[in-house]
């Protein structure tokens, strides 16, 4: 039995898996969310450690599914989201 399995709550329905590209940290995290806290795994990757984990947890609970790896980069520290401008209006006196 996984480390994060004795740590559950309750059944999860789904289990979903996701890495960090950019610190290479994956993250295992349950729906419902009270089920249960994330659970990361340092040096990661691939998501391989991550997927192992929560295969085996879902066979402890039937029915339980497995989403991921989901592969996605963290914004910079200090990074903002950078507004647009909106568009100009397009005038009817341009003809």
């Amino acid at each position: 039995m996984a480390a994060s399995a004795a740590r559950l709550i309750g059944r999860p329905e789904k289990i979903f898996v996701s890495v960090d590209e950019s610190t290479g940290k994956s993250t295992i995290s349950f729906q419902p969310a009270d089920v249960g806290s994330p659970v990361q795994h340092e040096d990661d990757k691939t998501g391989s450690t991550a997927m192992q984990e929560a295969r085996s947890i879902s066979e402890k609970y039937p029915g339980c599914t497995v989403h991921g790896p989901h592969f996605h980069a963290a914004r910079p520290p200090g990074g903002r989201w950078k507004r647009r401008r909106p568009a100009e209006a397009k005038s009817d006196d341009s003809e």
